[in-house]
């Protein structure tokens, strides 16, 4: 494992980022997805919704010098966005913003940082980071407290996608150290603990559950007669038992992400043709369309609801978890 600290010159980055921020007028109350998308005239920003699609605010700036903003996450208490950006065509790295938009600010040093997932008690990140080079996709842990960056997971083999359990103590993601791209859990030390899957597919985008050991994932498992594959969603235990397929479409269905209770599943698909937002029962029953035909692309969503707070690790979890970053800081060179 290694630790890097972040460049005091991710200073100026993010005052070009905040020079176009302007905070917006969504209320801290009430369910909200924030989602990456794409209008078909070419506008590209991070998006703040209702699960009903009642309406669409941007939350970042859709200028030609901001191209890509994507993978949204939603702090543990909805008052932080940890999100992917390109400003000024820059190397992708990680940003925080304020949940109204405002007060944006790098966290990572890139380049090739992406989907980015909160640990229990929001003081830490955990993300993917093709930093290493081609084909050398590696999870990286930035520590918010220090701004110090560590790498959880080994270079021989591409990680990528984490997921952080809720209640602390494993991250889920996928790896393809046998191969195919598969499911994993290692701890926060990034120890391997467990192979989930393991299939002559590809297994991807894991997300666990707000409250139990479950995880839901996409899973591209079915080869079309024009030899496309098709990807539906997926859920898993967390000691590999108990997979069943949610959702079953010729179309792409993929990124999972849980309701803050825990009762329904918002995915990305390709069913009514360009990638859209849908939310899903976990058995596939009910399936009902978020974003409209003004969106083109969607990159990452994150659902947040203050009624139903994510649950964290338990007091004094917090010092175990971090004691061993702080002394692999301290012998880093």
């Amino acid at each position: 494992m290694t630790a890097t600290r972040v460049c005091g010159s991710l200073t100026a980055l993010a005052l070009a980022f905040a020079a176009f921020a302007t905070p917006q007028a969504w209320p801290l109350e009430g369910e909200r997805i924030v989602f990456g998308g794409a209008t078909a005239d070419n506008v590209m920003s991070l998006y703040v919704t209702t699960p009903e699609g009642a309406t669409f605010e941007p939350l970042t700036p859709h200028t030609p010098q901001h191209a890509m903003n994507e993978y949204p996450a939603w702090s543990h208490d909805g008052r932080t966005i940890a999100y992917s950006a390109t400003p000024n065509w820059e190397p992708e790295r990680l940003y925080l913003m304020d949940a109204d938009g405002s007060n944006v600010r790098p966290i990572s040093d890139g380049p090739g940082d992406w989907v980015p997932t909160w640990s229990p008690h929001d003081d830490a990140i955990a993300f993917s980071s093709g930093r290493n080079g081609p084909q050398r996709s590696s999870v990286y842990v930035a520590d918010l407290d220090t701004g110090a960056q560590t790498r959880l997971t080994t270079l021989n083999t591409v990680a990528s996608q984490p997921s952080w359990r809720p209640g602390g103590g494993a991250i889920a993601y996928v790896s393809d150290r046998e191969g195919f791209s598969d499911l994993h859990i290692m701890d926060e030390q990034g120890r391997h603990l467990i192979q989930l899957t393991d299939t002559e597919t590809s297994d991807t985008t894991p997300t666990w559950h707000p409250r139990e050991g479950l995880i839901a994932f996409a899973s591209w498992d079915t080869v079309l007669e024009d030899g496309d594959v098709s990807g539906d969603i997926h859920t898993i235990r967390d000691d590999g038992s108990g997979e069943r397929r949610v959702t079953d479409h010729p179309a792409w269905d993929y990124d999972p992400q849980w309701s803050p209770n825990g009762a329904q599943i918002l995915f990305t698909s390709r069913r009514d043709g360009l990638p859209a937002l849908f939310i899903t029962d976990p058995n596939g029953r009910k399936i009902q369309r978020v974003t409209d035909e003004r969106f083109v692309q969607v990159w990452g969503s994150s659902w947040f609801d203050a009624k139903f707070p994510r649950s964290v690790s338990p007091i004094g979890r917090h010092a175990a978890t971090w004691g061993w970053l702080k002394r692999l800081r301290a012998s880093a060179p």
